[in-house]
């Protein structure tokens, strides 16, 4: 995650198991505006929150506090 950023729904689980309050997106709303305006920035951000309840689920994880820290 040091080289650009937020990738994917596995990055945010790993940012917030280090102890993260917050993550920043980087470029990938950006990229989702250039090819569908609005709508593809909200895309993003829907397809990235689909993926971080994913991992969640195969961890067996409710909330995010409940991440392990062994992920990071």
């Amino acid at each position: 995650m040091m080289d650009g950023g937020i990738r994917s729904g596995s990055d945010i689980a790993v940012a917030l198991a280090s102890g993260a309050d917050f993550t920043f997106l980087g470029r990938a709303p950006m990229y989702g505006v250039c090819a569908m305006g609005s709508k593809g920035g909200d895309q993003v951000v829907e397809i990235l929150q689909k993926q971080l309840q994913q991992v969640m689920e195969q961890l067996g994880c409710e909330t995010v506090t409940d991440l392990p820290r062994h992920l990071a």
